[in-house]
């Protein structure tokens, strides 16, 4: 084996393409600066964990990347597209789903009408019929599957949750947007919705998810972010802080404000 051939496999591989990138996001709410200067990237079938506590900025993020609200400065791009003007509706068709923090279902309507209105929102890349992309979600929740005429307001938390991804990944994203997916679900709840999470990366969907607590994610995040009063206090890659670590971060957080 010669040099040349011994340097060709020592290579490493390339980094993929980013898909979904924050380029110095600045969110302000009249004179109050909710968000400053934050940017990271997420590559297909990437994760981005965001953390911090109430007030931090999470929700901010994740409503500036859906379109929800305007940036004050920086820009996002979509496979290298701006999209930093494009309004919330044409984001989903391009391929960004927001699952609000609150689940964002629709009471009176039932499981299966509230499936149905992801699945039109899939114009985009639709693949088969409403029967088979109804079969799917429920075969990654299988507790849905005997309540489809059940009005979506009288399902449990974890149910109603389950509902809620299960409707925002009828649209076919190519970028999941998740705020605070465990909020108010018991421990054995959440491992749940996370245990059917763990297979989107191989999908090809990137995450985003954001959380105030550490969760029971089976797959290491590719990016961690920390934030505190709309900034990056902590930033890892392909490692996750501790709960302790986590406590200590947000101590500090507080202490400095």
């Amino acid at each position: 084996m010669n040099a040349a051939t011994m340097s060709e496999r020592a290579a490493p591989a390339p980094a993929p393409p980013v898909l979904l990138a924050a380029e110095a996001v600045g969110v302000s709410y009249g004179r109050v600066r909710a968000l400053e200067s934050l940017s990271f990237g997420i590559h297909g079938g990437g994760t981005v964990l965001v953390l911090g506590l109430n007030g931090a900025g999470k929700s901010t993020l994740m409503r500036a990347l859906a379109g929800v609200v305007p940036l004050r400065s920086g820009r996002v791009t979509l496979a290298g597209r701006d999209i930093s003007t494009m309004p919330a509706h044409r984001r989903v068709r391009h391929g960004i789903s927001l699952v609000p923090e609150g689940r964002g279902v629709l009471p009176g309507l039932s499981v299966r009408e509230n499936l149905e209105l992801g699945w039109h929102a899939a114009a985009r890349s639709r693949r088969g019929g409403l029967d088979e992309a109804v079969g799917r979600m429920l075969a990654l929740f299988p507790t849905l599957g005997g309540r489809l005429r059940q009005d979506c307001q009288t399902l449990s938390g974890g149910q109603m949750q389950m509902l809620a991804i299960a409707r925002a990944l009828l649209s076919r994203p190519a970028v999941l947007l998740l705020d605070e997916p465990s909020l108010g679900l018991a421990p054995i709840v959440t491992a749940d919705v996370y245990e059917a999470l763990a297979g989107l990366g191989g999908e090809g969907v990137a995450t985003v998810i954001v959380e105030q607590k550490a969760v029971p994610m089976r797959v290491i995040p590719d990016t961690v972010l920390v934030l505190g009063n709309g900034r990056v206090v902590h930033e890892s890659h392909g490692v996750r802080p501790s709960e302790e670590e986590l406590a200590r971060l947000y101590l500090h957080e507080g202490e400095r404000t």
